[in-house]
């Protein structure tokens, strides 16, 4: 019988040092949640196109509704997800004979082109170059979702080339959005 007890006195040992052990019944495994968003930079423009028409020599044409300087024309609008610098470059108008050079002052067969900044509506202080990118936007940048009203300001050249006389010229300016820094 003291072989029976023995065993017995161990088996009860066993289990009360069995209940002392927390065993961790469905506990839950922390997790971490991630968020993120894409670096897009990208932007629109409201207006596509500009149809100047028949210019006579030396005439100033403002990009606007009426082509006069009455209003910023057109709207630039953030798409992307971050803050944005937008630039602006123009290009020599094509077409006939001779082409126009673009340049900061009109002269023969030279026409300028100035833009305007954010909230400078009828201040045509950036000039629009061929040879590089300028930036038309508001210090700061342009948030993700905001928009920066423009416009241009044209001016023929002081001379035309008598062959020249009727032929239609065109030219493209680029807008370019960089991430601000």
């Amino acid at each position: 019988m003291r072989k029976f007890r023995r065993i017995g006195i161990s088996v009860v040992v066993a289990v009360v040092l069995l209940m002392g052990l927390v065993v961790p019944v469905g506990a839950t495994n922390p997790t971490v949640s991630i968020t993120v968003t894409a670096q897009v930079v990208s932007i629109t423009n409201s207006q596509a196109s500009w149809a100047i028409g028949t210019v006579a020599l030396d005439t100033v044409v403002y990009f606007s509704a009426t082509g006069a300087q009455d209003d910023d024309y057109s709207l630039i609008t953030n798409t992307g997800s971050v803050t944005v610098d937008v630039e602006i470059q123009g290009v020599n108008i094509e077409g006939g004979t001779y082409d126009w050079t673009l340049a900061s002052a009109a002269g023969d067969q030279i026409y300028s082109l100035y833009a305007n900044k954010q909230a400078t509506p009828t201040v045509y202080d950036v000039e629009v170059k061929s040879s590089a990118y300028v930036d038309i936007t508001a210090v700061g940048g342009l948030a993700a979702d905001g928009t920066n009203t423009w416009s241009m300001k044209f001016t023929a050249p002081t001379a035309f080339h008598a062959s020249d006389d009727g032929n239609e010229k065109t030219a493209t300016v680029t807008l370019v959005a960089s991430k601000h820094t």
